[in-house]
């Protein structure tokens, strides 16, 4: 049979077959006639390499797997000298369930992603609730500063979510609606970026935190203290005040401020 056929009775290419071709992993067939003549052993080793490609095995070890080559030498600490068949499958197999494990990450954030657009939600790695809370804010800003510094404090927020770098239990950190402490966050908003003294700074910092403390309901106060990674929140911290726009000096404040009745949140607990 010519080269036509055997690529439509395996399902594969004429391209596909010179390509294996030229690997040396299909022998190139004697010619008959002026065209190559395939046959049935063509055909098997063919549809061989297809199904060990299908199931992943890279092309590089298809020959060896096909001919069952073993190494003939084993050196003294008794491990096989070169690749063998065995080490091969399981070379591929380690790369088909890294790959699955990716392909199943990949799964469940679209299927996230889903659910909050089908929620009317902004399509953001950030948790619901922290997603909500700057929703609100920016809704509510009454200048476009404010709503800057809003947007800003978002950007940082989402990038350290794309990154990785967000503990998970900050979203305890992001409450409910709350008329009052709505406003004062605004008002914080407003004047953020503003050439506040270190005073005024620490001030604001130390407000912010303790808006949020009141609250957050005293379990979830107690589990955040429990859970808390003061590695992971030092590390976000740092990466908010990378950002001239954000303020480094108040990224300081926060974390101090944040870790200090973390510190209370724990000592409560234990007593």
């Amino acid at each position: 049979m010519r080269v036509a056929e055997i690529a439509r009775l395996t399902g594969t290419t004429v391209r596909t077959v010179r390509y294996y071709h030229s690997l040396g992993l299909l022998p190139v067939p004697a010619e008959r006639g002026g065209w190559r003549d395939y046959d049935l052993s063509h055909v098997a080793r063919l549809s061989r390499i297809r199904w060990l490609v299908r199931a992943g095995v890279p092309l590089s070890a298809v020959a060896r797997v096909l001919d069952g080559a073993e190494p003939t030498t084993v050196p003294d600490d008794g491990a096989p000298d070169g690749a063998s068949v065995t080490q091969d499958l399981a070379a591929a197999l380690a790369s088909a369930e890294a790959h699955l494990e990716e392909v199943t990450a990949q799964r469940d954030m679209l299927a996230s992603l889903l659910e909050r657009s089908r929620a009317g939600m902004a399509v953001s790695p950030m948790p619901p609730r922290m997603a909500a809370f700057f929703d609100r804010m920016e809704a509510a800003a009454s200048d476009e500063r404010t709503r800057a510094a809003v947007r800003a404090d978002r950007d940082a927020v989402d990038l350290a979510c794309y990154r990785g770098q967000m503990p998970a239990e900050a979203e305890l950190l992001f409450p409910d609606p709350d008329a009052g402490d709505d406003a004062a966050t605004l008002a914080a908003y407003g004047r953020a970026g503003a050439g506040l003294s270190q005073e005024e700074t620490e001030a604001m910092a130390a407000a912010m935190v303790e808006r949020l403390v009141r609250r957050v309901e005293p379990e979830r106060l107690r589990a955040l203290a429990r859970e808390a990674d003061r590695e992971a929140i030092h590390a976000v911290f740092q990466f908010f005040a990378s950002f001239e726009q954000l303020g480094s000096a108040y990224a300081r404040a926060m974390e101090a401020r944040l870790l200090e009745a973390i510190d209370h949140w724990a000592v409560s607990e234990e007593s």
